[in-house]
C-alpha cells in the first residue's frame, strides 16, 4: 500500500477538499450538507489560528482534520473537526489524523481542552474519540436535521488540567 502522508493544507487543495466533503458518506457522518463548492473550499480552513492537516495518498486527499483554538479567556481550548474519505473509513487514516492534531494541540500549543460534537449514531466515530481520550460531556437533542428527521449530537472533550 501507498504510504499515507499528512502535510498541512494549501490553497491548492481546494478542488480535493470540496470533493471529499461532498461525498456522501462525510456528509451523513458531519454537519456538512450536500454541493460545497470549490470557492467555499478555497478559505475553509485557512484562518490565520486553524491549523488544519490533510492525509494524503498517491497525491489523493482522503482525510482532513482542523483544530480552532479560542481566543482571550478560551485560549486553552479548541475545538476540532475530522473527515475521512468514505473509501478509507476503519484504514488508520482517523487515527494518523487525530494523533498529528492532538500533537499539536498538547505539545505545539499547550491546549488544556479539545472539544467536538458527534451524531450520536455514529459510533464508529464516537470509538475513535473516545480511543484519544474523549469523553461524552453532554447531549444535544435534536440538534442535526438529517434526511429529514432530527437527531442528537453528543458534546466530547478531552482535558488535560493535571499535564503541564
Amino acid at each position: 500500500m501507498v504510504e499515507l502522508v499528512l502535510r498541512a493544507r494549501e490553497k491548492s487543495d481546494a478542488a480535493a477538499i470540496a470533493a471529499l466533503m461532498n461525498l456522501p458518506g462525510v456528509r451523513f457522518g458531519t454537519l456538512r450538507i450536500p454541493f460545497i463548492s470549490i470557492a467555499f473550499a478555497e478559505s475553509w480552513g485557512m484562518g490565520p489560528d486553524q491549523k488544519t492537516i490533510l492525509a494524503v495518498r498517491s497525491e489523493a486527499v482522503i482525510g482532513i482534520t482542523m483544530l480552532m483554538p479560542g481566543r482571550e479567556r478560551t485560549a486553552h481550548a479548541a475545538s476540532m473537526l475530522i473527515f475521512v474519505h468514505d473509501d478509507h473509513v476503519g484504514s488508520g487514516v482517523g487515527t494518523a489524523l487525530m494523533t498529528a492534531l492532538l500533537d499539536v494541540a498538547d505539545n505545539w500549543l499547550g491546549l488544556k481542552r479539545v472539544a467536538l460534537t458527534v451524531n450520536a449514531d455514529n459510533e464508529r466515530a464516537i470509538r475513535l474519540y473516545r480511543k484519544f481520550g474523549f469523553e461524552v460531556e453532554g447531549t444535544l437533542r435534536g440538534d442535526v436535521l438529517r434526511d429529514c428527521h432530527f437527531i442528537d449530537n453528543l458534546a466530547m472533550a478531552r482535558l488535560r488540567f493535571g499535564r503541564r
